[in-house]
């Protein structure tokens, strides 16, 4: 076997047995997630909470779409080769969700900074309407935006009486590498990240400085909420920062060597590296759940109450429909008597 039919292989292998957990964890994930956030008894109902809320449903639907036809490509099983749908479905989808879930975590990051500032006039800042407002027209502007993928992207023939489904558009493949891929999945995002995330917590630190006695260590419960909303956050920062650093050197990598020729060998270099650093980076859409179990004792202990509350419902509520058509079954059979 060629070293580029290897890297071919190794390439499919990894879509395979690293994108399958993925999908898998991101699915059971990104559920949970929206149970969690859509409960009032885990946490207060704030700004944060919708954000990460959005940004999960958004999480979702790039794991549903995007990656799942991904390792369908792994499996040698492409759709979007001949179904122009799914073509420009998966482009357009996977380009509105990631974009918007990113934003919603990015919107989240900047409600804990101005919710942790001393200054009245930042913590009136963080208010449910403007997220309302926020989180509508997130969708509404990437799907906007989205919207010349649609137009771009088609399938098109290619070598060896083979289809391909690609954007042979120049002026908007630069577009594409140089300022959606580069810029706004990689550094913009990360810039939000690092630098809120790093404001929130020197603000944090300052109010932990100044507390003095014991019994300012016994917060009412919404403070205690909101510090492990911020804690949650922080840690998910982390995890986006150190999933997305690989994605965006190598995005800076493609970008910078889009023009220059390359032999069949390194374009299959390339295209593992591409593989590996893609998949990693759909972690930031797969892992938030289980990074938000680690950062507190007590949110595992009230989700899992949630959870094991939630199933003694659709429990009863289950045995209660048996019940009632067994007493219609036999009301129905002693009126036939």
């Amino acid at each position: 076997m060629s070293s580029v039919a290897s890297l071919t292989l190794i390439s499919q292998q990894f879509t395979i047995y690293f994108g399958v957990p993925v999908f898998i964890f991101g699915l059971i994930g990104n559920s949970f997630n929206i149970l969690m956030f859509s409960s009032r008894k885990l946490f207060p109902f704030s700004p944060c909470q919708l954000y990460l809320l959005a940004g999960s449903i958004s999480s979702l639907f790039v794991i549903v779409t995007p990656l799942s036809l991904r390792i369908l490509i792994g499996l040698q099983y492409d759709l979007t080769k001949t179904n122009l749908f799914l073509c420009k479905a998966r482009q357009y989808l996977g380009h509105v969700f990631i974009l918007a879930s990113l934003t919603y975590v990015s919107l989240a990051t900047i409600d804990r900074y101005l919710i942790s500032c001393r200054e009245t006039r930042f913590r009136q800042m963080s208010k449910m309407s403007t997220a309302r407002l926020l989180c509508t027209a997130t969708v509404v502007f990437w799907s906007l935006h989205g919207l010349p993928i649609v137009i771009m992207v088609n399938i098109y023939p290619a070598a060896g009486n083979q289809t391909v489904c690609v954007n042979r558009s120049t002026v908007y493949g630069y577009y594409l590498n140089y300022f959606i891929i580069l810029i706004l999945y990689n550094i913009l995002p990360l810039a939000i990240f690092v630098i809120f995330g790093w404001l929130t917590w020197r603000n944090i630190h300052q109010i932990h400085q100044r507390r003095v006695g014991p019994e300012q260590q016994y917060l009412p419960t919404n403070q205690r909420q909101e510090s492990r909303l911020t804690r949650m956050l922080l840690l998910q920062i982390c995890s986006i920062s150190l999933s997305t650093t690989p994605y965006t050197i190598n995005s800076l990598y493609t970008a910078i060597t889009n023009q220059i020729q390359k032999d069949s060998l390194r374009a299959a270099q390339e295209n593992l590296s591409i593989t590996m650093t893609s998949l990693l980076f759909y972690l930031n859409f797969s892992i938030s759940f289980y990074v938000y179990l680690s950062s507190s004792k007590s949110l595992r202990n009230k989700f899992f109450r949630k959870l094991l509350s939630t199933y003694s419902r659709c429990r009863q509520g289950t045995q209660a429909v048996s019940t009632n058509r067994a007493a219609a079954a036999v009301n129905n059979a002693g009126q036939t008597a």
